[in-house]
């Protein structure tokens, strides 16, 4: 069959259809004309009948990635029921669709649609499967590819298919659009373009069969800059957001004061609060480089070890649900290990992603153990997702629908980790690499065995004396990989300054574009470049202006939530709001099984009992991914600071900081200033410290007084959430 370019162009009118209500056939290729069709009018959605059950005994495959099975399922199931080629406007296909019968989706099209007359056409024709001959779809062009737009503008889009014989094809009518930030931009069914009334970039993401393309939308917050006034760059960071700012009309807010910095960088690379005397020795300095001798002397710190050890643990899912106690203990203490050292990073992946042997001596293989119910596939999953940044789990059974990504991307993926077997014996056992694959997992477009092939990339044959594994992990660290270095200052990004470029850090394609590509593509170069060193790129970050911004918003930027024009506030996480409100009441809380110096940071795993914790949303590590940890406030939250034994125990606490306050010959106003350093790392202001010595100094109970504004500090915003 003949593919007709620009199809609707030629289409034949309800007009030329002879008597007897048949149509005059036109050249239709189920693949390049139909296909299309059933994705722009939602059939073959997951809601629909793409769903794995299908729907109403009708079941597509999911998008239209499986062409063979949804001509079967159309023309020929249930002995071809669903067409009639004699009358196609008979064929229960189009009566459903316009709402000539009964149909649960309602009607898609009407009776003097293109789309009706095509499909109609096809019936007529005999209803072909595509023809081997057809032009294959290979790229998808968006025209424009980036428009600046005003609020309540427009614009329209074009979307052309561009086919491996060098054709093209305006498929603008027939392609799905979605938005990644409706308030920004929304778009409709028609490929316009509106800006909705709030600044900022939105991705608009086209899709047509299984291809797609990215429009980007920039509303911008002011006119464009020529300069910025009072902000001088430090590194590349802060030359290379400044570029994004000019272009978008944004100011950034100034830079933060000492008691910010002192606190948010501490917090940032230490998982805990400064002291009071930290603080008033930071706050006393006049040096010039005390910022970067400060986050110098964090590094060096064996805080910083423990605390990204507890964050990395949660990512690599380092638990005890899997019942192995002193495994979870040992993986965690090899990841502090390296954090210690500053080994380069490659080091800690490749000992995680090619472990082998006994957890004595490679304490990694807990990673493995952790998800060994259903292993193959969840070390492919958590393979990609943590070290790629790519999300490749929906292409386990289908194309993924956001990015380019087939299932034999993923069951290549899974190819590396086939010949991955375990002893019987020890918990968890001995991982060793065999000669041969041991999973009996099929891979099902070919019926064996998945075979390794690089992500985006060509198959890989191995001897049986070799560990694929290596390999994977050699393929990853070469300096021109697209996604390594990329994943890691991003994910390195999002948690110095609350949200990645790429939002969410590990979901990075095309269709979630960066808010600043350049800077995020000359941070993974420079991580490259310094052969993976974390602490360089911790360095620089923490350096730049960028980071050091308060995190009061300007007029100019009261709107910015995406271009880093301002700090972005967020609340600490579950383990350090338990240790800054332990470090706050001067107490310490002590948890079984481990030293009774351990903090929250320095746990493990999730197994240690603490009601504080899972109410804060202490992540079960079930899952590699980031989004695990919920930053949302619920009721248990605040009726536990407000109102529960546990804080009421640390503010009465007679080792804690109130009352060793009490037991000293300060005046009130000298013991609210230590309360202050202590919890917020600042003095409190003429304001605060007349209220606040008023309310003291009015009180018979001293001791209780001081309580009650402990109290009023530990549920303040400034004390919950890093500023």
């Amino acid at each position: 069959m003949i593919v007709v370019l620009g199809m609707f162009a030629s289409t034949a009118s309800a007009d030329d259809a002879p008597a007897g209500d048949t149509s005059t056939p036109i050249a239709v290729d189920f693949g390049n004309d139909i296909v299309p069709l059933l994705s722009r009018y939602g059939c073959n959605s997951g809601g629909c009948h793409g769903k794995a059950s299908g729907q109403n005994g009708f079941k597509l495959s999911l998008f239209g990635f499986d062409q063979t099975f949804d001509h079967e399922a159309i023309a020929k199931e249930d002995r071809g029921r669903r067409l009639f080629p004699g009358v196609p406007a008979e064929s229960l296909l189009l009566k459903k669709a316009i709402g000539a019968m009964p149909h649960g989706g309602g009607v898609r099209f009407t009776a003097d649609s293109d789309a009706y007359r095509l499909i109609r056409s096809w019936i007529a024709s005999g209803a072909p499967a595509s023809s081997p001959d057809a032009p294959r779809i290979v790229k998808l062009e968006v025209t424009p590819a980036e428009q600046s737009f005003t609020v309540g503008s427009t614009q329209p889009l074009a979307i052309a298919a561009i086919y491996h014989d060098g054709s093209r094809r305006d498929v603008t009518e027939q392609t799905e659009y979605s938005s990644n930030l409706d308030p920004v931009a929304n778009v409709g069914d028609d490929g316009i373009v509106k800006a909705t009334g709030q600044s900022g970039e939105a991705a608009i993401m086209a899709r047509y069969m299984n291809h797609v393309a990215v429009f980007r939308a920039v509303v911008p917050h002011g006119p464009r800059l020529d300069s910025i006034r009072d902000f001088q760059p430090n590194n590349y960071i802060d030359e290379l957001a400044a570029a994004k700012w000019k272009s978008l009309g944004l100011l950034p807010s100034p830079t933060c004061d000492d008691s910010a910095f002192v606190r948010r960088v501490t917090v940032d690379l230490c998982g805990r609060l400064p002291t009071a005397e930290e603080s008033r020795a930071f706050l006393s300095d006049n040096s010039q480089n005390k910022r970067k001798e400060l986050i110098d002397r964090l590094l060096e710190s064996p805080d910083y070890p423990a605390f990204f050890a507890m964050r990395w643990g949660a990512i690599l899912r380092n638990s005890r649900l899997a019942g192995a106690e002193q495994a979870s203990f040992a993986f965690h203490n090899w990841i502090k290990d390296l954090i210690a050292r500053n080994r380069p990073y490659d080091e800690l992946v490749r000992g995680v992603v090619a472990a082998a042997g006994e957890w004595q001596d490679a304490p990694a293989i807990n990673w493995y153990w952790q998800m060994r119910d259903d292993q193959l596939h969840q070390v492919t999953a958590d393979t990609a997702q943590v070290f790629l940044g790519v999300r490749l789990q929906c292409a386990r059974c289908h194309h993924h629908p956001y990015e380019r990504w087939s299932q034999e991307d993923y069951y290549g993926l899974a190819g590396f980790f086939t010949r991955l077997g375990r002893k019987s014996f020890g918990q968890p056992p001995p991982y060793f690499s065999s000669s041969t694959p041991t999973t009996g997992e099929k891979n099902p477009l070919t019926g064996a065995a998945p075979e390794p092939k690089y992500p985006d990339g060509e198959y890989a044959k191995f001897t049986p004396e070799e560990d694929p594994r290596h390999a994977l992990v050699d393929w990853m660290v070469k300096p021109d990989n697209p996604f390594f270095s990329r994943v890691l200052v991003n994910r390195m990004w999002g948690h110095f300054l609350g949200r990645g470029l790429v939002d969410e850090v590990d979901d990075m394609r095309a269709t979630n574009p960066a808010a600043n590509e350049e800077l995020l593509t000359r941070l993974a170069k420079d991580f490259v470049d310094h052969k993976f060193d974390v602490k360089h790129i911790i360095r620089t970050i923490a350096n730049s202006r960028v980071y050091q911004l308060s995190s009061e918003p300007i007029e100019a930027n009261k709107n910015d939530r995406q271009s880093f024009a301002r700090f972005y506030a967020r609340r600490l996480i579950a383990e350090v709001f338990h240790d800054a409100v332990d470090q706050a009441c001067g107490t310490h809380t002590k948890f079984g099984g481990i030293s009774d110096s351990a903090r929250a940071v320095d746990l493990p795993n999730e197994g240690f009992g603490s009601y504080f914790l899972d109410t804060f949303d202490r992540p079960q590590r079930v899952t590699g991914c980031e989004c695990e940890r919920s930053s949302g406030a619920t009721l248990a939250q605040v009726l536990l600071l407000a109102n529960s034994d546990d804080i009421e125990n640390k503010l009465a606490d007679n080792s804690g900081l109130i009352s060793e306050l009490t037991k000293t010959n300060k005046v009130a106003a000298e013991k609210i200033i230590d309360l202050y350093l202590t919890a917020y790392s600042r003095p409190p202001n003429i304001s605060e410290l007349s209220r606040t010595v008023g309310y003291v100094d009015a009180q018979e109970d001293k001791r209780k007084a001081l309580e009650d504004v402990l109290w009023t500090v530990l549920n303040s915003k400034e004390f919950m959430f890093n500023h």
